[in-house]
């Protein structure tokens, strides 16, 4: 039997088990009608936190200021990731989830419009954790009635990837940091703007996205460079260089040999992302 300590509000209260643990525990009406050192109702019981997680971390004071519908869809999305995906979030990403959604739908009430500018880098750099946001954005609109645009999506991905709870996350860090360094070297040598909204530049950042899960897995990609190609490089030297550019870059990144044939493909799509630039200019 657990013992309540102290009542914060109708839905969250601090209680002790047989064992002397302190626990917080959160459910719709866990602390309407009841009093210090009386039992808990454990069929109100919805989540429970710790003191070694959550309150020793500094996270609890979110416990008290996010509203308990959010903290009830949070639950329900910590439950479908654990059930369907075998992701089990950690208390404190939980709680941190449940402040960013709370502070999401303020934003949505009072017309503030939610724009994630790294949207496409984070879907490009992190599909499998975009995918289950995506599940995780189904979850809130049937708890809370509210449709979060699909930018909260990029931002939910990247609460999962910060814990490390999908995928690889020391290969999608050094991905996503790439795609960037890279983003930089062909705006300063070429001053092209890569920014994923255009065919040409998402084709780019695909065929970067490769390149990298390449040199990442030891395999490079061979082919012939015929005379069809060595023209190409004479008529776009700048855009060459660019190439050689990245090339060196993922060479010194990962210790790994970017071969002439990537670097052709590189010059390819930087003629693409040129040309597409023009047209739009003189559009």
């Amino acid at each position: 039997m657990r013992t309540i300590v102290k009542i914060f509000n109708n839905n969250i209260v601090s209680a002790v088990d047989d064992d002397g643990e302190d626990v917080i525990l959160v459910g719709a009406g866990v602390g309407y009608l009841t009093a210090k050192g009386g039992a808990v109702d454990e069929a109100r019981v919805e989540r429970e936190f710790h003191l070694t997680g959550v309150a020793r971390s500094g996270a609890f004071r979110v416990l008290l200021e996010v509203p308990y519908p959010v903290l009830r869809a949070t639950s329900r999305v910590s439950e479908m990731l654990a059930k369907t995906y075998g992701v089990q979030l950690p208390a404190t990403v939980e709680v941190g989830l449940a402040d960013h959604l709370a502070s999401s739908i303020r934003r949505m009430d009072d017309g503030i419009p939610l724009y994630n500018s790294m949207l496409w880098e984070t879907k490009m750099t992190y599909p499998a954790e975009f995918a289950i946001a995506l599940h995780a954005l189904d979850v809130v609109h049937a708890e809370l009635g509210r449709k979060l645009p699909l930018d909260e999506a990029g931002f939910i991905t990247l609460h999962l990837v910060n814990a490390g709870l999908v995928g690889d996350p020391g290969r999608a860090i050094t991905l996503g940091t790439t795609i960037r360094a890279i983003i930089d070297i062909v705006r300063e040598d070429v001053g092209i703007e890569v920014d994923g909204s255009t065919t040409a530049s998402a084709r780019f950042l695909t065929h970067i996205k490769f390149v990298v899960q390449r040199l990442t897995r030891g395999r490079a990609h061979h082919g012939a460079a015929d005379d069809y190609y060595r023209n190409l490089i004479s008529e776009n030297p700048d855009m060459y260089a660019c190439a050689e550019h990245i090339g060196r870059y993922l060479d010194e990144t990962f210790d790994a040999g970017v071969t002439d044939e990537e670097r052709i493909y590189l010059l390819l799509h930087l003629i693409t992302l040129r040309d597409e630039q023009r047209r739009a200019s003189d559009g």
